[in-house]
């Protein structure tokens, strides 16, 4: 009997371990894991948190060695020092690509090489005929497009008679149909002459890079991961209504050589031979269709399964005069600009050369370059000709230019206004440079800065550290 009972009592025993067992395998399966997901952090430190701000306050560092020898701008022998502190350096592991062509002006491809890649010994110069420009040669990257191109392509046939020594058959309208042509095979040459750079910095003949935030900027990066850095632009459809967005090519792109592989990359048989064509063939009917390079680009990279990160307005479409000076452009970091002047090419690299580097350049650095806040109004000028917003047509401020001043200074969020002397007065809510406008019969325009009210917005913005802004598509000019 003491047998039979003890055995029961095991029996029961193990029947309640085996319940135990049961219990919390099931608990487990239904409680989710409360420990540490590093795919959270990443997801909290990219800023997809709404909670969270959109940019890091990263401290960097200069890669630029400090001025020894100061200089001013109207010395004669500046030109020989603007390469004195340039980290050089680094380009062993980056490689820079300017794009031009042949119907760009002459004066401003000299400006460009002149100041901002005048410290690239490995400038890599590409565009639609073959030639060379201080030293370096100048590769016509047209020259090995696939002879299917050339069929039926009205487009390029400036080109071809360019090749017979035509220039004249290329103008302005004839040379921006040709770029488009321009960006696959840039990108592959690009591989080809540094296969084995962490980045590659693409730029046009009027793009302005800041190299000491650029470079600053490339240090936080993993150039081992698929990156497309870029200001953001809607391109061709994805799904109704949804765009997938490009680099604007003009304000400067870059790619990682994680991207640069991901797009060059080309299948391959059994016995090593590549058996799908090159990036342009297998994108011809794309690029023949699509108006622009830049958008063609950015859709290769995305079925390559590269997306853009938008870096606006870092990376910036706007030239410096018309830069709109607010709370989004100001305590960010300045990468790049576009269309700048040539006398602005020269002048911002004499400028930062004379600064001191020890901080990041941001807008509101850049700021003082332009000067505003020195002057109230300017003749023959505007700075309102987009951004700006109009009292109601019956309103005094569009009696005179001293009416709408005044429209302007009693305006809370007026800082700028412009005055067409037919009799229309435009306020802007930011600070705008604007540019040279000299009259006509039919339009004459004045600006002004309401500059106490300036005086006391920046007071009142001071940057205590850097923005450097977080990957967006949603924050886009």
């Amino acid at each position: 009997m003491a047998r039979i009972i003890l055995s029961r009592k095991t029996t029961n025993l193990l029947v309640f371990i085996l319940f135990v067992v049961i219990v919390a395998s099931v608990f487990k399966i239904s409680v989710p894991d409360t420990s540490l997901d590093p795919a959270t952090l990443y997801h909290h430190a990219t800023g997809h948190d709404k909670n969270e701000p959109d940019y890091w306050e990263w401290e960097t560092t200069t890669r630029f060695a400090p001025i020894k020898n100061q200089f001013t701008a109207s010395s004669s022998a500046d030109d020989d020092h603007l390469c004195d502190s340039f980290p050089t350096y680094v380009l062993s592991r980056i490689q820079v690509v300017l794009k031009i062509g042949a119907s760009e002006p002459a004066d401003r491809v000299d400006a460009q090489i002149s100041t901002v890649t005048r410290c690239i010994p490995n400038l890599l110069i590409v565009s639609d005929r073959e030639s060379e420009l201080k030293g370096h040669r100048v590769h016509d990257i047209l020259a090995t497009l696939p002879e299917s191109f050339r069929f039926n392509v009205t487009d390029l046939e400036p080109y071809e008679a360019l090749r017979r020594g035509d220039e004249k058959a290329v103008g302005s309208d004839e040379g921006w149909y040709l770029d488009r042509f321009k960006f696959l095979p840039m990108v592959e040459r690009a591989h080809e002459t540094n296969p084995t750079a962490q980045w590659y910095v693409f730029l046009e003949s009027d793009t302005y890079y800041v190299w000491d935030n650029l470079f600053r900027l490339l240090d936080q990066y993993d150039p081992s991961e698929p990156l497309y850095l870029g200001s953001p632009s809607p391109g061709r459809e994805i799904s109704q209504g949804k765009p997938m967005y490009f680099a604007y090519g003009g304000a400067g792109f870059v790619l990682s050589g994680g991207a640069m592989k991901k797009m060059v990359h080309r299948h391959h048989g059994s016995m090593g031979e590549y058996i799908e064509p090159s990036l342009s063939l297998q994108y011809e009917d794309i690029v023949k269709g699509d108006c622009c390079g830049d958008s063609v680009l950015g859709w290769v990279l995305y079925q390559k399964g590269v997306k853009l990160s938008g870096l606006w307005p870092m990376f910036n479409p706007h030239p410096l005069h018309s830069i709109p000076f607010d709370n989004a452009y100001w305590c960010q970091p300045v990468i790049s600009m576009h269309k700048t002047m040539l006398s602005d090419m020269k002048g911002l690299n004499e400028w930062e050369n004379q600064r001191d580097r020890k901080k990041p350049l941001l807008y509101a650095d850049l700021f003082e370059y332009t000067r505003m806040g020195t002057f109230e109004s300017k003749p023959d000028w505007d700075n309102g000709d987009w951004g700006g917003f109009r009292e109601p047509d019956e309103s005094p401020a569009h009696m005179s230019m001293e009416a709408c001043r005044t429209a302007c200074h009693e305006h809370a969020e007026c800082l700028s206004y412009t005055y067409d002397h037919s009799g229309h007065c435009i306020l802007v809510r930011t600070m705008r440079l604007g540019h040279s406008k000299p009259p006509t019969n039919e339009v004459r325009l004045s600006a002004g800065w309401d500059v106490s009210k300036m005086r006391n917005w920046r007071a009142s913005h001071q940057c205590e550290k850097p923005m450097w802004v977080k990957p967006s598509i949603t924050r886009i000019f």
